[in-house]
């Protein structure tokens, strides 16, 4: 398990880290963010969906209260899912969540509150406030496929 801590200072430079993390990403990969409210989650997942082309007429928002949004970009889609709202982990199991993996890049949400469903080898992002407008992003690998991520 490797890290990479990076510090942007406001919305852009959190979609730019994204944009450059996007460039790597292939079907299957699978990617774990953690961080409180309001951090900074969806709008990496805006930078992902741009990076990774998003097709006109779409645009990366929150699916707290849809648990999942699929975004159609130019060569795969992106399915950005979110367990803040679930209860208990059977219901992610229940929803089929894992069933996407695989098909597309996937980017969860409060993945912590059912860590059972992701693949062995995923990336996990935490957000962490460092002031008001500055906020730390760390990067940790699980797994062979991760952490050749992190090393492009």
């Amino acid at each position: 398990m490797e890290n990479q801590n990076f510090v942007t200072k406001n919305s852009e430079e959190t979609k730019a880290l994204a944009k450059k993390l996007a460039l790597h990403l292939r079907r299957g990969d699978v990617i774990g963010l953690r961080g409180e409210l309001g951090s900074g989650k969806t709008t990496f997942v805006q930078g992902l969906s741009e990076g990774l082309h998003i097709l006109e007429g779409y645009r990366a928002l929150s699916p707290t209260f849809t648990l999942i949004n699929e975004y159609p970009c130019h060569s795969i889609s992106l399915f950005h899912m979110d367990f803040y709202r679930l209860e208990k982990e059977a219901e992610v199991e229940t929803l089929g969540f894992d069933s996407y993996f695989g098909v597309g890049v996937c980017v969860i949400e409060w993945f912590e509150k059912a860590p059972q469903v992701l693949p062995l080898d995923f990336l996990e992002i935490q957000f962490q406030w460092i002031s008001e407008s500055v906020r730390e992003i760390c990067f940790v690998s699980h797994g062979d496929r991760s952490q050749k991520i992190l090393n492009l």
